[in-house]
């Protein structure tokens, strides 16, 4: 008769207690819901910043230069640094963190410092640098940081479980105000000119009226136009100080003189990224 005691090994079916059932700890934080939590978060002192500076020149506390709004909007990116360091350590949350439901931490799962806080917000900036490499490489680094977190020592983890609605709606929003925002920083940048640009085209523009006016000395002194730049030059008699302005403003080869004595058009093009073309023609516009 074989023997029927009963046998109990708890390693040959397994503990509940194994390695692989133990808690993993909070979950990291997605790219989505950090990206929208930092727009509900920057987005009033980016706002209070230009309307505060309007309103201080509309009422002529301050005078508009270019200087001037720099070190407004320097003066708000100073607050802005301080609510995020006051807030994403000790275990607080900013406004936005709170309403996505997700916390910053240090690295090692404890609440952050007050110094780690503060470096991981003036790295923001430093993740925002090279055309926002610094945050993207949220989408694959593990556990979702950015540069900003490696710098600070920080990881941003959920507290809160949503619905697979909630987070297609929150995909849905990130990635809309991404490509708003997207668009805009190309208009800005490739489409829009900006104010260094136009006052390059101002200074185009006033050299192309310049030779426009030159040409209505010598067909008042000649008779027609003249599509010969030296003559029109040597009506100044400072033929040199016309060259050295054409050099100045305008891009190299581009000033053309169109003429047939009775009318003129003159163009070129500004030395701004966008060559933008300038022209004075005495032909009046058709109505």
């Amino acid at each position: 008769m074989e023997n029927d005691d009963f046998q109990f090994n708890p390693e040959a079916i397994g503990s509940p207690l194994q390695p692989d059932d133990e808690p993993q700890g909070p979950v990291p934080a997605g790219f989505n819901e950090r990206f929208l939590a930092y727009v509900i978060d920057a987005a009033p002192f980016v706002a209070a910043a230009y309307v505060t500076f309007s309103l201080l020149v509309k009422n002529g506390s301050v005078q508009y230069t270019f200087s001037a709004e720099t070190k407004w909007k320097l003066l708000w990116i100073a607050v802005y640094v301080i609510y995020e360091t006051a807030l994403s350590s000790g275990g607080r949350v900013t406004l936005g963190k709170y309403l996505l439901g997700i916390r910053v931490k240090a690295a090692d799962g404890s609440d952050l410092s007050v110094t780690g806080s503060f470096i991981r917000s003036v790295s923001y900036f430093v993740s925002a640098a090279p055309l926002n490499l610094g945050y993207l490489i949220a989408l694959i680094t593990p556990d979702k940081r950015a540069l900003h977190d490696y710098l600070g020592g920080s990881r941003v983890v959920s507290v809160k479980e949503r619905s697979e609605w909630a987070d297609g709606l929150i995909l849905a929003f990130s990635w809309a105000l991404i490509a708003m925002l997207t668009g805009s920083w190309i208009n800005s940048n490739f489409l829009k000119l900006s104010p260094e640009e136009n006052r390059q085209v101002a200074m185009a523009r006033a050299t192309v009226s310049k030779v426009a006016k030159l040409e209505e000395i010598y067909r008042m002194t000649y008779g027609r136009y003249t599509e010969d730049m030296r003559r029109l030059a040597a009506l100044t008699g400072n033929p040199n100080a016309v060259r050295n302005e054409i050099m100045k403003t305008i891009e190299p080869n581009t000033l053309s003189l169109a003429t047939d004595g009775r009318a003129y058009i003159i163009s070129a093009k500004a030395k701004n990224w966008h060559k933008t073309e300038v022209t004075v023609s005495s032909i009046p516009p058709r109505k």
